[in-house]
């Protein structure tokens, strides 16, 4: 029997939506932010990243933590292949 790896992110159905793979690579590359760092530096709508990190947190792909006000995202699955899918 092999060993179970988790599935590539990018393999998950959820993933398929081109701005949440773009939120899923700026995390993953950089790690935690708010979603106003997200929202200027990708250049999305703030209700496009925030639907998007909702539905995103509801597969268990990002986490996140409240300070104060702000809300931070990060990356809790990661790409089993140490990241190469991003190449």
């Amino acid at each position: 029997m092999k060993n179970f790896l988790p599935p590539c992110p990018f393999a998950i159905p959820p993933m398929a939506q081109p701005s949440r793979r773009k939120i899923y690579q700026y995390l993953f590359s950089e790690g935690e932010k708010t979603v106003g760092e997200i929202t200027k530096k990708l250049k999305l709508r703030q209700p496009t990243v925030s639907y998007h990190l909702k539905m995103m947190k509801k597969e268990g792909l990002v986490s996140s933590r409240k300070k104060g006000r702000e809300v931070y995202y990060k990356i809790a699955l990661v790409c089993p292949e140490g990241g190469i899918c991003f190449g």
